[in-house]
């Protein structure tokens, strides 16, 4: 946006909204030490990684890498801007940001967004009484699509009449400028320039609210046979289609208690399925899912739901969104419904229960492109099954797990008549014996010149341990020392806590040392408890470390050498440094010609010592 905000307001509404306070709305907090611990709510997960810091103001997720303070909380939780989400922390501290803010960049932006959404809210008021106050064809199609007006209310539906600048007249009636209600989207200049006209006319309106209740913009159904059947209003500052989804603000608890959310294609799909309990479903704008969309999906529920039409247009909409909700790392399934071409049609026909029963028996992303496939091609003929086969061994090669690979190899197998050898090898081709022969091929490399033969058990050699930075040492040594008291007690001989150069290594040490002296086992609990927000996410760092297998023994002398020598490097550049400081001074004193002295043979003994090592 280009604004720079007045870092005073900024820091009062901070201090105002006390980051654990906030979070605690959404998160459920424990307190463990120095910080509070939970489910992360940006990604699904089972074990607690999302911590926030009461001292520092601060969260991070050390699952997912998401972090901030509590304005960016609010921004990614609720899908706001910076502004937004500002004003909604000033309103819970009791602080309008559009009367203290003195910036006059930043009141301008606040004035035109703030404009913009009362003339939004004005308009929706404007469609709702048209709908309500007389009977017309709007509120006839919607009775006739078995809503009640307790559902019209909620949703907050109206009606656009089909009148070319009814809307327009109201809202410059109201004092509204000409040019904002045209830059809200909901008039079109006309081509000679000479005027307005409404840009929706004669269509069921759907108003699109924000998480904050703000009116964003709008989406118009169309009465009668006309193109497009479904008009949306057009990107301003306060809407962008790709990022929002039609009826969050109402299915954001629901899906809250739920961790789940349906997906769906159009406003009448949302609205029947609302209409018949069914609360934690959302709709894409009628656009394909965004990034940005999937994104926001995966901040809200660990699963993803997806029931478009069961047309060609909806399968292959299903298709687009399944891939990008895939790449954002979302949990997804679809819905396959038995009968009626949308979500709306069969809720009306077979009810709620039925629904939910679709919903149980949804199919993973692999089992709905295996079916997608198994209907495109004819199995009774030979073509047609290797086309089938050739198909889905595509998808299976992106699959990471061996166990799930191999459950629809057989799956496939059974369908297609084709062998499981047959799918395997298309899949995997000769990659197994292809990696054996390297294996045993590149064995020379480890032979003797006397014998070519010795390595027989085709050992692999560690990483050169000096490849890898003193730092990283210290956090794969603590890791073999966190899982085995047999390697601490050996590392403890040789090094204590304060060899550790880096700073949170050696705290985390120390603590490591402490609980050593009175249990034979590491609880990681216990020490979280005492770290502070870095230190904790160095603790993760090292669980994460990759420590060699195949030779612990190696592994554990090689990071103790590690640090023993860039102790002592440290040490020699130290002394290094002092005898040039000292070896610059013209006339010398008795004390500094002994410290010379001591400095010489310190440098031949620690010489001596790199050696060794």
């Amino acid at each position: 946006m280009g604004i720079v905000f007045d870092e005073g307001l900024i820091d009062e509404i901070k201090s105002q909204n006390d980051i654990v306070d906030v979070i605690s709305k959404y998160v459920n907090l424990k307190k463990t030490g120095q910080n509070y611990k939970g489910l992360c709510p940006f990604h699904n997960e089972k074990t607690p990684s999302f911590i926030v810091s009461d001292e520092k103001q601060f969260y991070h997720c050390f699952g997912c890498g998401e972090s901030g303070d509590v304005i960016s909380f609010m921004m990614k939780l609720e899908n706001l801007d910076f502004i937004d989400a500002l004003r909604l922390l000033g309103e819970w501290a009791g602080i309008n940001i559009d009367e203290i803010s003195t910036s006059k960049k930043e009141k301008e932006e606040i004035y035109r967004k703030n404009k913009i959404y009362e003339i939004n809210r004005e308009a929706a008021f404007y469609y709702y009484k048209n709908l309500v106050k007389e009977k017309n064809e709007g509120i006839s199609y919607l009775v006739n699509r078995g809503l009640h007006i307790q559902t019209i209310k909620k949703f907050g539906l109206g009606y656009a009449k089909d009148d070319w600048e009814g809307l327009n007249k109201y809202l410059r009636n109201k004092g509204y400028d000409q040019e904002s209600i045209f830059k809200a989207g909901l008039v079109l200049e006309r081509k000679k320039k000479n005027g307005y006209y409404d840009r929706f006319r004669n269509r069921v309106m759907f108003p699109i609210i924000n998480t904050t209740g703000k009116v964003i913009g709008f989406g118009g159904r169309v009465i009668e046979n006309k193109e497009p059947k479904y008009l949306n209003s057009p990107e301003t500052i306060v809407f962008n289609k790709g990022n929002n989804l039609f009826s969050l603000n109402l299915a954001k608890n629901e899906v809250r208690k739920r961790k789940q959310i349906i997906v769906v294609e159009g406003y009448m799909d949302v609205i029947g399925l609302y209409e018949n309990g069914i609360k934690n479903v959302v709709a894409s704008l009628g656009t394909a899912l965004t990034k940005n969309q999937a994104n926001l999906l995966k901040r809200y529920a660990n699963e993803v739901i997806i029931a478009y039409d069961a047309d060609i247009a909806g399968q292959s909409a299903t298709l687009r969104g399944l891939d990008i909700l895939k790449e954002v790392g979302c949990r997804v399934r679809v819905v396959r419904l038995s009968e009626g071409k949308d979500p709306d049609e069969f809720v009306r026909k077979r009810g709620k229960e039925a629904f939910l029963e679709e919903v149980k028996n949804a199919l993973s992303l692999v089992e709905y492109k295996i079916m997608l496939s198994k209907e495109g091609n004819n199995l009774k003929t030979t073509e047609g099954k290797v086309k089938f086969v050739k198909s889905i061994t595509q998808i299976l090669k992106e699959l990471k797990s061996p166990v799930e690979i191999d459950a629809y190899i057989k799956k496939i197998a059974r369908d297609s008549g084709i062998a499981v050898e047959a799918i395997s090898t298309e899949i995997y081709g000769n990659t197994k014996k292809n990696k054996e022969k390297k294996e045993i091929g590149n064995t020379s490399k480890y032979r003797s010149k006397h014998d070519r033969y010795t390595n027989k058990y085709n050992i692999q050699p560690l990483k050169p341990i000096q490849r890898i930075g003193y730092i990283e040492a210290e956090r794969a040594l603590l890791k073999l020392i966190i899982n085995n008291n047999n390697f601490f007690k050996r590392v403890k001989e040789k090094l204590s806590f304060e060899d550790f150069a880096d700073q949170s290594n050696s705290e985390i040490a120390k603590r490591i040392y402490e609980l050593y002296e009175n249990t034979d086992s590491i609880d990681l609990e216990v020490i979280l408890n005492q770290l502070n927000i870095e230190e904790i996410e160095v603790l993760h760092q090292i669980k994460r470390s990759i420590v060699p297998e195949e030779n612990l023994e190696k592994a554990l002398n090689d990071y103790m050498k590690m640090i023993q020598k860039h102790k002592l490097v440290q040490r020699k550049i130290y002394i290094e440094q002092e005898l040039k400081k000292l070896e610059k001074e013209e006339n010398k004193s008795k004390e500094q010609i002994v410290r010379i002295r001591e400095l010489c043979i310190d440098y031949e003994k620690l010489l001596k010592e790199l050696k060794k090592l």
